[in-house]
């Protein structure tokens, strides 16, 4: 990680949301090649890259696209889980970020049986080629949701 500051974040913190975005990049990442939806994964990993290249580089994580908000739910997530102790900047930045829920149909979509891993091939699965397309487009100006 860069030595740059994120707003409102700790280097802990930070660091602990790098972490979980490379581990969740790296598992999209292996999948890529023996997937229905290559394509389809291809831009997700790209989208956990440009989310850690922001990070890395200090800046704010605020998603763009609704692709943005539900990889970034996931790695606030998957770094509240991997730590031990709640990590109140990272309740705060769920909070500011993606709390206003517009993504809460797409992990619906994406929760695998027993709700454990997020599958985003079942993801691709369920959107329409409209959707697939709104999914990686940015948020309309006067509204989070696409």
């Amino acid at each position: 990680m860069s030595d740059c500051e994120i707003p409102g974040l700790t280097p802990r913190s930070a660091q602990a949301l790098i972490d979980a975005g490379e581990t969740l990049a790296h598992d999209v990442r292996t999948r890529i090649l023996h997937s229905p939806r290559p394509v389809f994964l291809y831009y997700i990993e790209q989208t956990f890259t440009g989310l850690l290249r922001r990070l890395d580089e200090g800046g704010d994580p605020n998603p763009d696209t609704p692709a943005q908000q539900l990889c970034l739910h996931l790695m606030i997530s998957r770094a509240q889980t991997n730590g031990r102790v709640v990590d109140p900047d990272l309740i705060r930045l769920h909070r500011a970020l993606i709390a206003d829920g517009g993504h809460e149909a797409l992990l619906r979509a994406g929760r695998g049986p027993g709700g454990t891993a997020f599958d985003f091939v079942a993801l691709g699965d369920a959107l329409s080629a409209t959707g697939i397309s709104a999914f990686f487009a940015p948020f309309e100006p006067d509204d989070m949701v696409a």
